[in-house]
């Protein structure tokens, strides 16, 4: 792929002078000499015959930088464009031309639209018009610090952001390559004469944000003698430049400052300075060109320390960095770095090295030669459906078997090179999810008020501009504004629509609507009779169990000194049998039918652990203490809270306990972590447990809020011995391995989504 020769179209305002134009020019001239065919379109301007020269294409089209209604023709004459040239790459590099071409983009079937690329140059305002250069298929920001601001204020997606600093040209800014008679040329044409007046330039276009007024307050407090050259088209801004005539002449600095005008010859121009200044002031440079380019003439440089020069500068080391608009420390700085010449030189000579290793215009180039072709190939992954884009949604992400059923597919998702996100209102697992690849965007979508609507707009935006193509929903109210969002789009923009059936929800309306999906997953056999029973549903229902991580649940991967650990922070000493409870603090989960039943045991010898969040359901978890102590419990129970290491707190325990009683477990992913882990369990007899445990082999099931067989069970469990505790876990171990992988689930919910969607595809195929 990387052989391929391309055909890359670069859009921009006009090629007068600037950063963007800089780059831009220098980009194209590389792509010709890779042997692609390199265009640019502007409205014209100094850069053109030097871009022709090194084998581009120039397209002049005037006014497609002007914000009149003189650039609207443009948008069909792109889309013209791109019919006749068979373009592989658009590049819009400015927000008013890059509107005109991605509406023509957008009319396009998206087969024959070029594959898109914005270039975040400047800290445009936020607003509407600026996301137009958040809309590419790939962003590229100049610095880190547009990159944090584009993350802060567009909700861009972090994976279709690509860091590419600007660079400078490795031969053009280069002392040894500039002839003493160009300085002298400039020199002549600005009415300089040498001398030994230490001269200072402040490069850049005569705009307030550049700072050129500070810059002047500044120097007419330097008493030191000095030449101050602004170098900048005196024509551009006129009512700027009166302006800076007129602080020049009030300041009587009409001998030592000049506006000489545009210059050509920036590298003859830099060396004709000791000192280089950038006064950026009202606003950051968004990556500051200019600092590059005088280190690369080795030339130190003073620039105001905000957006890229904290990035380019090295602070002391470079140049030096002064507050923005602080005109006493920018004329501290000028007169001590005038007082000594020699540390100038010294100062400038590590500038030149330090640019050479980190901002060279080859490295930026070649950066952004592969991210067009990881684009390309990103695109016919997709189109081939190699790779996908899945979006899950759900309430939170703090703790469960739904939450860690999510993220455990995520994760799979993301190491198997597809996109991933999860649209939750956070938790605890949101940094592990990242971590592995999936990218989080919160969303209080689990709301059960009237407010979760004002993410209908959001949600519809990003699913349409990440392209998803599974819309995965995995509890219901999440599930009832996904499913509204994905009608309300066009038939042939909606993502493919996969519900999880993750519980015996009550039969309603309302859980209907985890029934609406073009391929409905039951986590057990008897979450799919339910299914059937109460909604009617058979055809597109698959079963597929829920599962757990072997490579996390391994008895023989957990450290000894984790388990240790656990038990000090427990307070657990002596050697009797631990039978532990996992899951929330709710009565769903029946810990008041497990207490009763630990009042009931004839064996005495044992610790009672409940492991679960004591916060959330504060009522019964005093509810509990008070049993407890009316038990008799108090020295046999802890109650531990939440623990973020399950499988270290299995490894604590001899038995594992799975107490649902009011509401079967639909899956029983405690019993399934225990099993693994090689624990006994004890499980109430219906639901999911039904299919995980074999009584007699793997553990004990119990009838559901039946406190006494639960007694008799655990009696069981503690009297049978350790060696026959271990053989049962051993049984378990072997049944989880399997039936109940994470591996498998993740694998079979994959093909689910890849059978759905050629499914979709011959349809939709069929029908155009």
């Amino acid at each position: 792929m990387v052989d391929k020769k391309l055909k890359i179209v670069q859009v921009l305002p006009e090629l007068d002078e600037g950063g963007v134009e800089g780059e831009t020019f220098d980009f194209a001239v590389y792509l010709a000499q890779k042997g692609h065919e390199s265009i640019v379109i502007s409205g014209g301007g100094r850069m053109v015959e030097a871009l022709e020269k090194c084998g581009c294409r120039h397209i002049h089209w005037p006014h497609v930088g002007e914000k009149s209604y003189r650039c609207l023709k443009y948008i069909n004459r792109f889309r013209r464009f791109f019919q006749d040239e068979n373009i592989d790459i658009f590049h819009l590099r400015s927000r008013l031309p890059a509107w005109l071409g991605y509406l023509a983009w957008k009319t396009l079937p998206p087969t024959q639209r070029p594959a898109l690329v914005t270039t975040f140059h400047g800290f445009y305002s936020v607003n509407s018009y600026s996301t137009i250069m958040t809309r590419g298929e790939r962003v590229v920001a100049v610095s880190k610090t547009i990159k944090e601001h584009i993350l802060d204020n567009y909700g861009t997606s972090e994976d279709r952001i690509s860091l590419i600093h600007g660079g400078f040209d490795e031969q053009q800014f280069n002392a040894d390559n500039v002839t003493p008679d160009r300085i002298d040329t400039l020199r002549e044409q600005w009415g300089v004469e040498q001398g030994d007046d230490p001269v200072i330039i402040l490069p850049g276009r005569l705009t307030q944000w550049k700072g050129q007024d500070y810059f002047i307050d500044s120097l007419a407090q330097v008493k030191s003698p000095f030449l101050a050259l602004l170098v900048g088209d005196v024509t551009d801004n006129p009512s700027f430049t009166k302006k800076l005539q007129e602080r020049i002449e009030n300041y009587g600095l009409q001998d030592k400052v000049k506006l000489v005008g545009h210059c050509n010859d920036m590298p003859a121009a830099l060396l004709a300075g000791d000192l280089v200044v950038s006064a950026s002031s009202t606003q950051p440079e968004a990556f500051g060109k200019v600092a590059i380019e005088a280190m690369a003439m080795g030339k130190p440089i003073i620039a105001t320390a905000h957006g890229g020069s904290l990035e380019t500068v090295v602070d002391g080391k470079t140049g030096w960095l002064v507050e923005p608009l602080n005109v006493r420390q920018m004329s501290e700085r000028i007169c001590k770095s005038l007082a000594n010449r020699d540390e100038l030189k010294k100062v400038g000579s590590a500038g030149r090295q330090w640019v050479l290793d980190h901002f060279t215009a080859d490295v930026m180039c070649r950066k952004t030669e592969n991210l067009y072709f990881e684009l390309l190939e990103e695109k016919r992954k997709r189109s081939s459906r190699e790779q996908i884009t899945v979006m899950q949604m759900l309430p939170d992400l703090d703790g469960g078997g739904v939450e860690r059923g999510t993220l455990e597919m995520g994760g799979f998702l993301a190491s198997e090179g597809h996109r991933s996100f999860v649209v939750s209102s956070g938790g605890r697992m949101v940094e592990q999810l990242e971590n592995e690849g999936t990218v989080h965007v919160p969303m209080k979508v689990g709301s059960k008020s009237p407010i979760v609507l004002k993410y209908f707009f959001p949600l519809r935006r990003l699913i349409k501009k990440e392209q998803v193509d599974i819309l995965h929903l995995r509890s219901r109210m999440p599930a009832w504004l996904g499913y509204l969002v994905w009608r309300s789009l066009p038939q042939k923009n909606r993502p493919v629509l996969i519900t999880t059936f993750h519980g015996f929800y009550s039969v309603n309306a309302y859980s209907a609507i985890m029934t609406k999906g073009e391929g409905i997953i039951a986590v057990s056999e008897s979450i799919k009779n339910h299914i059937t029973e109460h909604y009617g549903k058979k055809e597109n229902v698959t079963l597929i169990f829920r599962g757990v991580d072997s490579t996390l649940f391994d008895p023989d991967r957990i450290e000894q000194g984790k388990i240790e650990a656990l038990r000090n922070k427990w307070q657990m000493s002596g050697n009797s049998p631990v039978v532990m409870l996992p899951g929330r603090i709710t009565r769903l989960k029946g810990q008041d039918i497990f207490l009763k039943s630990l009042q009931l045991l004839g064996n005495t010898d044992y610790i009672g652990v409940l492991v679960g969040d004591i916060v959330e359901k504060s009522n019964y978890y005093q509810e509990l203490v008070e049993l407890i102590s009316s038990y008799g419990l108090g020295d046999k129970v802890k109650m531990v809270g939440h623990c973020s290491d399950m499988p270290a707190a299995y490894m604590v325990a001899d038995i594992v306990v799975s107490a649902s009683s009011s509401e079967p477990e639909a899956f029983g992913r405690t019993t399934v972590e225990a099993m693994a882990m090689g624990k006994p369990v004890v499980a109430t007899a219906h639901g999911g447990s039904l299919e995980t445990v074999v009584h007699g082999e793997t553990g004990w099931l119990v009838p559901p809020s039946d406190s006494e067989a639960m007694a008799n069970a655990l009696n069981e469990a503690l009297s049978v011995g350790e060696e026959e505790r271990l053989r049962i876990g051993h049984r378990g171990r072997a049944r989880v391995a399997a039936r109940f992988t994470t591996k498998s689930m993740c694998n079979q919910t994959l093909q689910l989504y890849s059978q759905v969607l050629r499914q979709r595809d011959t349809t939709r195929n069929a029908l155009n």
